[in-house]
């Protein structure tokens, strides 16, 4: 009777205790970082988000692969739900670690409260950076922008579709720098040739993940995972005939830039225009017309002739690009960007990514808008005093302690 007594009169423990005591083990803890790192390093090796395509394009073979890397969402790990998940995880695990601490800091006095406190501030800190991760993941934008000297453009190319910029972007040079004898502006004119007054076709395919960008060759055919591309004609000032129906151009000068694009795959056929002015219109034409819902989504960009440059002669040693940010109608700052030297505005911040080693006029650029920044910086600050009071101040406490 004795034992059964006891057994009645010890505390139960409730669904609230056991998960702050899971989230309070250490091995719990460990476990949860040996997973993110493995991701972390799987993200690493595996091409992410906007790099899978390019990396297709260098390695067709390997199209079939990263389909199903895809399917199994390893090729946007760093947003996907489930590691965002995992830092969630992670940083409840270190709230209540700190919740502890703070804990042992209200009980404490004297030099144990300086020790708790310094271990405390490392735990917010990492509970920070993991907090600046979380938002980047939710709230982050990624993408990129491809230009032409001369072009300025206000939206840029993410994983799932177009954002808008809150300002444009004008290129105003593009350099290619060799370790050889600089070249002066009188050789690059030069060696510059008239090239085509068309710029690059835009495609995506939601459903397999996949996204190019193709250059637009009037007559040439070129692929794209199932499909055949074609583009069939180009109009630099589209206009319609309303009474005979007839397309033709209005003048020579790129006001109204069109190219009929011929799509052929073992399911769609068709044969569209697209409008680099007016991106959301489209307009098949009546002798091909669809045989179902168009599963690609295209884009056709065009800014008018620019100058065609040839590669230099040489080893790369640099290339940069002279950016002018343009708001309404009017130019507000100039900037040079360089790799690994991006630049910064609005929240917004252009990497240079690359070039076209076959019109050296094209250059592109990684755009990223990171909310979580602010956040991450303020947990590296505080890991470095909580650093600083564990491994520095709370010796000296403990020497003057045994000498006093």
């Amino acid at each position: 009777m004795g034992q059964a007594n006891n057994k009645s009169n010890a505390p139960t423990r409730t669904f609230t205790t056991l998960v702050f005591d899971r989230l309070a083990s250490v091995k719990f803890a460990v476990t949860v970082v040996v997973v993110i790192a493995v991701a972390c390093i799987t993200g690493t090796l595996i091409p992410q988000g906007t790099d899978v395509a390019k990396y297709i394009r260098q390695n067709p073979d390997a199209a079939s692969r990263m389909e199903l890397f895809g399917k199994l969402g390893l090729t946007h790990i760093f947003y996907s739900l489930w590691f965002i998940g995992l830092l969630c995880t992670l940083a409840a695990t270190v709230s209540v670690c700190s919740t502890r601490r703070f804990s042992t800091v209200l009980r404490t006095s004297g030099y144990a409260r300086y020790r708790a406190f310094g271990s405390m501030l490392t735990h917010i800190s990492i509970l920070l950076i993991l907090t600046g991760g979380v938002i980047r993941g939710v709230w982050g934008e990624k993408g990129y922008i491809e230009l032409r000297e001369g072009e300025t453009n206000a939206q840029f190319v993410t994983e799932k579709n177009v954002k808008l910029l809150p300002f444009g972007i004008h290129l105003a040079k593009f350099e290619i720098e060799t370790y050889d004898q600089p070249k002066t502006d009188t050789d690059d004119k030069a060696q510059a040739k008239q090239g085509d007054c068309c710029n690059a076709l835009l495609v995506a395919w939601p459903e397999k993940n996949l996204k190019a960008t193709l250059p637009v060759k009037v007559g040439e055919e070129q692929g794209f995972g199932e499909f055949k591309i074609t583009i069939l004609k180009y109009i630099p000032d589209f206009i319609v005939d309303m009474q005979t129906h007839e397309i033709t151009s209005r003048s020579s000068e790129p006001r109204n830039p069109a190219i009929l694009v011929a799509v052929n795959g073992p399911t769609y056929q068709n044969h569209r225009w697209l409008f680099a002015k007016f991106p959301d219109f489209t307009m098949h034409t009546k002798d091909t017309p669809a045989t179902g819902p168009s599963p690609l989504e295209m884009i056709y960009q065009n800014h008018g002739v620019v100058e065609h440059k040839t590669m230099p002669t040489g080893p790369i040693k640099s290339f940069k690009s002279t950016i002018q940010l343009v708001e309404g109608e009017s130019v507000v700052g100039e900037r040079t960007v360089e790799v690994n030297s991006p630049f910064h505005y609005k929240g917004y911040t252009f990497y240079q990514s690359g070039y076209n080693p076959d019109d050296l006029s094209y250059t592109s650029f990684q755009v990223v808008k990171d909310r979580g920044v602010p956040v991450v910086y303020t947990g590296f600050a505080l890991m470095i005093a909580g650093l600083f009071i564990v491994f520095y101040l709370n010796p000296w406490f403990d020497a003057r302690g045994k000498t006093a």
